[in-house]
């Protein structure tokens, strides 16, 4: 069943170890807020995205003949920091990343949506977010507590839009 497993009380457990949820692996849940659910499907949707195995695009399956450009020198360290890979997602969490992406189109203010796609991008390995709140706030020229207040603002949003839905 792509790493899901059914157990007696209901729950759902992923086993690639992206979560255990209760009743269908792709429903919001009603006995928690759908505000931090919806944070925690992008933050899910984020690690998904990275752990996906995409054949014929290593430097044997693309060419390209521009030098290559590093604009930040944090992106010199940041992706090969072992050579230990998290195990591929379930078609289960795939699901989950395809409708947790789709919900940043349904944000009409862009600074919001510039928010949630800069914490969309995870190290595949070490599992950490490539843009921390510090770094986004220097980036938008806000303070980091006025990007975490803009994650939150953009989740809520999407918990309305998609409670209506």
């Amino acid at each position: 069943m792509n790493g899901i497993i059914a157990t007696l009380d209901g729950d759902y457990f992923d086993a690639s170890g992206l979560g255990v949820r209760k009743g269908k692996p792709t429903e919001i849940r009603s006995d928690r807020p759908v505000v931090d659910q919806v944070a925690e499907w992008l933050t899910e949707a984020g690690m998904t995205l990275a752990t996906l195995r995409i054949k014929g695009v290593r430097p044997s399956g693309m060419k390209a003949y521009w030098p290559e450009i590093i604009a930040d020198p944090d992106d010199l360290c940041w992706l090969r920091d072992s050579d230990a890979f998290l195990p591929p997602p379930t078609a289960d969490a795939i699901a989950r990343m395809d409708i947790a992406l789709g919900w940043v189109s349904l944000l009409d203010d862009k600074r919001y949506r510039t928010v949630i796609n800069k914490r969309l991008i995870i190290n595949p390995i070490s599992g950490k977010f490539r843009w921390e709140w510090r770094k986004i706030g220097r980036a938008l020229g806000i303070d980091y507590k006025t990007a975490q207040a803009w994650h939150r603002k953009a989740c809520e949003g999407i918990s309305k839009k998609i409670r209506v839905m």
